[in-house]
């Protein structure tokens, strides 16, 4: 059985052969094995990702220009629009919706065929807005650990305290001495006779002193700073109710501070601070991922800068 088998098998490729060998015949096999190669290659390249298709995918409810409207974002829409369970809108309301999102959809890549993104200043902002939201993406969405956050409380524990307050006296020559030694000498003895308890009345009228109007009343610390200067409040923090300072020469004259009530800043403990620390310490790291992120553009850009303002 095996023998016939294989002498039939024999004859059939025997008869094959001689089929072929015909001019004609070949050409025929020849062509339909281009024909089919065709077929083959045609169905590759109109399937193949990124080529023109005609039918829209599943995950998207539209095509434009090949660009997808998604379902998720017309499920979105439908929702956002009539607030209204997707089952219970009617297929009006959705071909209307359809409508809306492939009008914009027309209307974004007309405005990119015109290169508005690189002269519409709202356009440039939304572009630079939505690049860094890309870019901290991946630090808003990862939660700082709370060795992550205690690190960051204890390396800024000054920022987490209670605002502190001051109430004080700021005085001033209201006709300065004629030299400046005569000046820090008179400011001296007025000092002096403050700190022996002198009323402060008394002394102002004695020895000419006014308030300076640099602060009113109680203030806040950050108030007092800005209102004062940074050399006076460096003082004035670290005075006592009732302490009065040696003469101190700023840029408008000379000063003495009398302090009348000093309620420093009292410091939060971690737990008290936690949700400010995670807040802070997570727009630290934005800050810096988006720092990081423009010095890497700016390495690989070709950047020309008029000599002027370089």
């Amino acid at each position: 059985m095996t023998g016939l088998s294989a002498s039939r098998l024999r004859a059939a490729i025997a008869d094959l052969a001689a089929w072929s060998a015909h001019p004609t015949r070949s050409l025929a096999i020849f062509a339909a094995g281009a024909i089919i190669g065709l077929a083959a290659a045609g169905v590759s390249l109109f399937t193949a990702k990124g080529a023109a298709v005609r039918v829209v995918p599943p995950e998207d409810v539209a095509l434009v220009n090949q660009r997808p409207i998604l379902l998720s974002d017309f499920n979105a829409q439908l929702q956002a629009q009539y607030a209204t369970p997707l089952d219970q809108i009617s297929p009006a309301e959705r071909r209307a919706t359809l409508n809306d999102m492939i009008r914009e959809e027309l209307f974004v890549q007309r405005g990119l065929e015109l290169d508005m993104p690189a002269s519409d200043p709202d356009v440039r902002s939304a572009l630079v807005a939505a690049v860094e939201q890309q870019v901290a993406a991946n630090v808003t969405a990862r939660k700082l650990s709370e060795a992550d956050l205690r690190t960051w409380y204890e390396a800024h524990k000054d920022s987490y305290a209670s605002e502190g307050t001051l109430a004080l006296h700021d005085l001033v020559f209201a006709r300065p001495p004629a030299s400046p030694p005569q000046a820090l000498s008179a400011a001296r003895a007025a000092g002096a006779a403050l700190t022996a308890g002198r009323p402060l009345a008394a002394v102002m009228a004695a020895f000419g002193l006014r308030e300076s109007g640099r602060v009113n009343g109680e203030e806040f610390y950050f108030a007092a700073r800005i209102h004062l200067g940074e050399r006076l409040f460096g003082v004035a923090r670290t005075l006592i109710d009732g302490a009065v300072t040696p003469p101190l020469q700023d840029a408008d004259g000379v000063h003495i501070l009398v302090m009348i009530h000093n309620a420093p800043p009292v410091p939060q403990a971690f737990d008290d601070a936690e949700a400010r620390v995670e807040l802070d310490a997570a727009k630290a790291t934005r800050d810096h991922v988006a720092a990081a992120e423009l010095a890497y553009l700016k390495d690989k850009a070709d950047i020309l800068i008029t000599p002027g303002l370089r």
